[in-house]
């Protein structure tokens, strides 16, 4: 027994030896470098130019292996990109070594710089894990060389997009690696961390993807399961998805299946397929955005409302765009729709959107910033027509509210038609301040200075209301109907107000004017006409008329009232004026008109028959503005008027009226006609003097 051992061991030893030896004297009998001529003869008979500028050397410990120093290979014809890298080590089994047979087990690229200039190119880059995993059996002379790579590692390298007329994209700190590489539809794991940047993105960002990769060759699959994507940088708004994935060569799709992750602060669910990627792509799925926090977004996101979610079924291609089951979600505001935008030209929008109740945050009424932030919360929805380029669309919104400070706006529903630059809202309408309003407006923005033709008509709506909230002055109460229509044109809200031009009729029921007293200003001046004391009559410090119709008109910051009606008691009104919008003051002209000896039940009494159905101008004055005050007196002319008759009746009366008896003693001839013709000559003269006087 003991001498069975001895004969055991001692082969052993000597198999050794013969190994030691082998492998001795093809690491130090045999140059590595005498093999580039055959390397590179054999990629050249592959269409690939290889270029072995540093030395060849061989390695034995930890493992078998072949170092290259810097080496540069590329091959357009064969869709292979210029590729250089420092170094590259490539380990061998050393098994098939000792049958002189080249096997490569794994190969480690340290440095390497890949410039893709053509989608064929990429794709050999996508390809390379398939393409390591392949075997192929070359003879050249005496040399057999296998490929079938068990490991593949790319470090410290980048990649360089070019684009012709772009600057080049470069992915930098390109780190790659597998290992069990293999075509039989084994799962084997691949890890892959690049980073780069974006033309508006100074910062860096970090893609890092760890998943395990099965390859099928026959059926043209690959497929990713258990993968996992995260993003940094991007605007700060960190992305991490998990995911599975099948790309299937034959039907040319790619599917991503149980896609769930964050997104920032929101969770991310969803299935995407892409179809026809090489000829006509076109996406489907299902994507879910929920709980995104608005002041993570690398926008100025809109004041006063903290979160968003959005969810839609969507298909895009190159043609056309469509979002259906649309459903968002601002805090507690909900929208939802569909949208369809057809991309070839010309170009067509087609969306309906219905929502309940949205608030608005509250703003600065005097702040302009207040007032474009509010604004720009309902351009959203008027935004895919900027992608119209020339072409129609139509957008239809309702919604259940509408809420802007104290102003709400209720069953709110938008109408609008985009046919190249003219834009058509054939119905803008709601409920607000009690009533109801309708607003249609054509728009041409074609033009240097775009025009605006429109038309407003307003159904009951509560002049305190709304003079309250709009103007902060609460001096007017009614409630007003009135249909409205005109022109404007300008590129800026202030120039469109300040450039209105049109027509219109107005009624106002229940009128009631504060601060002014028509009646009690009436009676004051026929208590002077009469010459009777004023009464401790205690008035209202208001003015309560019949219903006030009308006409009006707009243009030059001015509205004018050329002639409207109304009363109050037994005093029939009518008059007109002009309400100036700059100066945020109005001035009338109302005419009082007594039907009787009494105002009204509560009035003054008037037994002047010279004031009686008589037309007695009063001028009303008064400003919109914040404290104004307002005040209604006798018109000056028609004061002059009345004192230009009372010295006219005196004068003639005392010094120029002829002594009773005169008159009884004249004949019937001088009755008829003397007398008369001096009257008329006096009185003529009379009133020649006065006139002088009071113009």
């Amino acid at each position: 027994m003991l001498r069975v051992l001895k004969l055991f061991f001692a082969l052993a030893f000597l198999l050794i030896l013969v190994a030691v030896g082998g492998i001795t004297y093809l690491l130090l009998g045999t140059d590595p470098n005498t093999y580039k001529p055959e390397l590179e003869k054999l990629a050249n008979q592959n269409n690939i130019e290889l270029s072995i500028e540093g030395d060849l050397r061989w390695s034995f410990y930890p493992n078998l292996a072949v170092h290259a120093g810097t080496t540069s290979l590329s091959g357009k014809e064969a869709g292979i990109p210029d590729i250089h890298f420092k170094q590259a080590n490539f380990i061998l089994d050393w098994k098939a070594l000792l049958s002189r047979t080249i096997r490569l087990r794994a190969i480690t690229i340290d440095g390497a710089k890949i410039r893709v200039e053509s989608a064929e190119e990429a794709a050999s880059v996508a390809a390379l894990p398939g393409a390591a995993a392949s075997t192929q059996k070359t003879q050249s002379s005496a040399l057999p060389f296998e490929v079938a790579i068990d490991q593949l590692a790319l470090t410290n390298s980048r990649i360089i997009l070019v684009t012709a007329g772009a600057p080049d994209r470069i992915l930098e700190q390109l780190n790659f690696t597998s290992k069990g590489l293999n075509l039989n539809g084994q799962p084997f794991p691949v890890t892959f961390k690049v980073s780069t940047t974006l033309p508006d993105q100074p910062s860096p960002i970090n893609i890092a993807l760890d998943t395990q990769l099965k390859l099928q060759l026959e059926v043209q699959q690959a497929s990713l399961s258990g993968a996992k994507l995260t993003l940094n940088g991007f605007n700060k708004l960190p992305l991490n998805l998990g995911f599975d994935a099948l790309y299937d060569g034959q039907a040319d799709s790619l599917t991503l299946n149980n896609v769930e992750g964050t997104l920032g602060s929101a969770n991310i669910k969803g299935n995407i397929k892409g179809q026809q990627l090489t000829t006509a792509p076109l996406l489907t799925g299902e994507l879910s955005l929920q709980n995104l926090v608005l002041a993570e977004l690398p926008i100025e996101a809109p004041e006063g409302f903290n979160k968003v979610s959005i969810q839609s079924q969507f298909s895009a291609s190159e043609q056309s765009v469509q979002l259906n089951d649309l459903k968002l979600a601002l805090d507690n505001f909900n929208l939802g729709g569909k949208l369809s935008l057809k991309l070839e030209s010309p170009r067509q929008l087609e969306m309906v959107l219905k929502g309940d109740n949205l608030t608005l945050p509250t703003s600065n009424k005097n702040s302009q910033e207040g007032n474009n932030a509010q604004a720009a919360m309902l351009s959203p929805i008027l935004a895919p027509l900027a992608l119209l380029d020339g072409g129609k669309g139509h957008i239809e919104l309702n919604l259940a509210s509408l809420n802007s400070d104290d102003i709400r706006i209720e069953k709110l529903h938008l109408n609008l038609f985009a046919n190249g630059k003219v834009v058509n809202i054939t119905d803008l309408s709601g409920q607000v301040f009690g009533g109801s309003f309708q607003t249609t407006m054509k728009a041409n923005l074609g033009k240097k200075s775009p025009t605006v033709a429109f038309t407003k008509q307003l159904v009951d709506i509560d002049l305190l209301q709304t003079l309250s909230t709009l103007a902060e002055q609460s001096d007017v109460r009614g409630t007003l109907t009135m249909d409205f229509g005109g022109t404007t044109q300008g590129d800026t809200q202030d120039a469109l107000v300040a450039n209105v031009n049109g027509n219109g009729k107005f009624s106002v029921k229940n009128l009631q004017v504060d601060n002014i007293n028509v009646e009690r200003s009436y009676c004051e001046m026929a208590a002077l006409i009469e010459k009777q004391p004023s009464t401790n009559q205690t008035w209202p410090n208001s003015t309560l008329l019949k219903d006030l119709q009308g006409d009006i008109q707009w243009r030059d910051q001015r509205i004018l009232l050329p002639g409207f009606t109304t009363g109050l008691g037994n005093l029939a009104v009518s008059g007109n004026g002009t309400v100036f919008l700059a100066e945020e003051r109005y001035d009338m002209l109302i005419t009082a008109n007594l039907h009787g000896d009494q105002t009204s039940e509560t009035g003054c009494l008037v037994k002047s028959k010279r004031i009686q159905n008589r037309d007695i101008p009063l001028r009303c004055k008064g400003s919109f503005a914040e404290d104004g005050e307002g005040n209604c007196l006798p018109d000056s002319k028609f004061i002059s008027q009345l004192l230009q008759e009372k010295l006219q009746n005196v004068l003639f009366d005392r010094f120029l009226k002829k002594p009773e008896s005169t008159e009884n003693t004249a004949t019937d001839t001088d009755q008829g006609a003397a007398p008369e013709e001096e009257k008329d000559a006096t009185q003529q003269a009379i009133e020649g003097l006065l006139k002088g006087i009071f113009q």
